[in-house]
């Protein structure tokens, strides 16, 4: 089941504003709602060879985020490991979809040149599924793998196929502004082409042109509790919606 949202419209406001939220700057361990230094994997016994390595490039790299989705449940009850990468030839762009909860989400877009910072997380089985419920859900999003070259910030050795990582997919595309994706302006990159912008200016120009542009607030909170705004919202941003997809990208069942 996905996480709830609060009922507070404050509440509401500061988290689809707040996308993709903070991340720590360099590897952590995800604990029982906090980050810790990553050193405490040794600690904990954790063997990142017994995991999934699942591309992280949104929300899912924050630990407010993951506190939503693993706090409480009984998959939380591991620490998550969480591995900083540049990931390249690629760059982290808005997504032509709205979440439930108010923003404009990430997608992982193919970009030559660019090498952008997200983060690998190491999932259990059982965490695995946890997230599968968390994102598959509607259809707005698919699992599947990539091949891409990436380098670990600190220099680890990870254990894994850096030609076949896992990753969550927009099933729409990305978000088309004057031809071209957006980048999320909160993500570290190396020789950026798209344009960047924040989650308060990419969700202004998302209701343009709808009855509540003028106030975002409303229009916000507008496309949380009413369906159908925010249906009318999603379809124009998919009218144009550009498929920037790696070529190499495969779904998996």
């Amino acid at each position: 089941m996905p996480w709830e949202l609060p009922r507070d419209q404050s509440d509401r406001l500061r988290l689809a504003k707040g996308y993709p939220f903070i991340a720590p700057e360099t590897s952590y361990l995800f604990i029982d709602g906090r980050s810790e230094d990553f050193s405490k994997v040794a600690e904990y016994g954790i063997a990142l060879s017994d995991r999934k390595a699942v591309i992280a490039h949104g929300s899912n790299r924050a630990p407010e985020q993951l506190a939503r989705k693993f706090v409480g449940h009984s998959s939380g009850q591991d620490p998550i490991p969480l591995t900083a990468i540049w990931l390249h030839d690629h760059d982290v762009v808005y997504s032509a979809h709205v979440a439930r909860y108010g923003s404009v989400a990430a997608e992982l877009v193919s970009c030559p040149g660019t090498s952008v910072q997200v983060f690998l997380s190491w999932l259990t089985g059982e965490q695995l599924d946890r997230m599968h419920d968390t994102e598959l859900p509607g259809g707005n999003y698919s699992y599947g793998h990539v091949q891409c070259q990436w380098e670990s910030l600190e220099g680890f050795d990870l254990p894994t196929d850096p030609d076949n990582l896992a990753v969550y997919r927009s099933s729409f595309g990305a978000l088309n502004f004057q031809g071209e994706p957006l980048a999320l302006e909160a993500l570290p990159a190396k020789n950026r082409s798209y344009r960047s912008l924040g989650q308060e200016e990419v969700l202004r120009l998302v209701h343009q042109g709808h009855e509540h542009e003028a106030d975002l607030d409303t229009a916000i909170l507008k496309s949380i509790e009413s369906s159908q705004y925010r249906k009318r919202v999603v379809e124009a941003v998919r009218k144009q919606s550009l498929d920037v997809f790696h070529p190499s990208y495969s779904i998996s069942g």
